[in-house]
């Protein structure tokens, strides 16, 4: 099956909230839970394929902090948010060491996920930075009703103009 291998960063505590409570975090020793931060892949089919792989399989990915869940930034297909970049690297190499430390792996069920596929995503996926975000899943713009109403008034107007040409002729002409 052809997955999409994208992933998102997903915060474990929005930032307004984590910049409201982090100093109280922190306070208690429990600061790292504020900035945590999960990858989510975006697509439902992969996650769904990776909650049934082997549970050796699961461990390494969870391990690394990906999460088992769906996510999608908004970012279009091949990119990521740029911002993020510092979190997936990290996620990256503890799955790349992960997969390495693991034993049981050669004969395990991934039920689908292609590896080889994953290193080529993460090989040509690019950052992209809020504006061009903004811009690229930006909405098209309206159709200009304004401009069909004008096209109305102007057709009725003419059908009337004409009609009243009619009738004065048929009138002059009788």
């Amino acid at each position: 099956m052809d997955f999409k291998y994208d992933f998102d960063m997903f915060s474990v505590f929005p930032d307004e909230v984590r910049q409201e409570f982090q100093g109280m975090l922190n306070e208690i020793g429990m600061g790292a839970i504020g900035s945590e931060q999960k990858a989510l892949f975006r697509d439902s089919a992969l996650v769904e394929a990776l909650q049934g792989a082997d549970e050796a399989v699961k461990k390494v990915f969870l391990d690394a902090g990906f999460g088992l869940n769906v996510y999608d930034s908004g970012a279009p297909d091949g990119r990521y948010p740029g911002h993020d970049e510092d979190a997936r690297n990290i996620c990256v190499h503890k799955l790349a060491e992960n997969i390495a430390a693991a034993e049981d792996l050669g004969d395990a069920n991934w039920n689908g996920f292609d590896i080889g596929e994953f290193l080529t995503y993460l090989s040509t996926a690019k950052p992209i930075d809020a504006t061009e975000m903004q811009a690229a899943t930006a909405p098209p713009p309206p159709v200009k009703k304004r401009s069909f109403l004008r096209l109305g008034l102007f057709a009725g107007g003419a059908m009337v103009m004409v009609s009243t040409v009619g009738i004065l002729l048929g009138t002059i002409g009788s």
